[in-house]
């Protein structure tokens, strides 16, 4: 397996997957607007994506915008081998914390982001749109250069 950054015209194929991934998808505005300005990555085995994955930075600070794996191969561990790898690289690279915000009810992630050192911070209620409403979303953070002053 190899992680690569996504190429602006990935953009057929990244909608193809993220369409694969559930119900709450990016539309085709939002991907091509980060595979522009955005950290856009790759999770890939076989020659196959198995996953994608697209990041804010700003200054010293990421912030995870959006994870996509099909259906049929989740809880295969492309996306915490997916994000491992970036946590890792914005870690090597100065990057001191990396922010994400994830819906209430999503336990499947919420368990993985918890596995790579993320903890609760906060709520967005409201945030969400879903069917016949809105749902809240919980605010992450994981620290990504231990041991340094947080107003540093």
């Amino acid at each position: 397996m190899r992680v690569e950054r996504l190429p602006g015209e990935a953009l057929d194929r990244v909608l193809a997957l993220e369409a694969e991934s559930g119900p709450y998808c990016w539309s085709r505005a939002d991907w091509q607007s980060s595979l522009k300005s955005d950290d856009c990555f790759e999770l890939l085995y076989e020659g196959q994506t198995m996953a994608v994955v697209a990041f804010s930075v700003v200054f010293d600070e990421a912030n995870l915008l959006n994870i996509a794996v099909p259906v049929q191969t989740q809880r295969r561990g492309y996306a915490r081998q997916l994000l491992q790898y970036c946590l890792n690289h914005y870690a090597k690279n100065g990057i001191k914390h990396c922010f994400l915000e994830v819906r209430r009810s999503n336990v499947a992630a919420i368990a993985l982001y918890e596995k790579l050192g993320f903890s609760v911070i906060g709520e967005r209620k409201n945030y969400y749109p879903v069917a016949g409403g809105r749902e809240d979303a919980l605010v992450y953070i994981c620290r990504l250069q231990q041991g340094e002053s947080e107003d540093a």
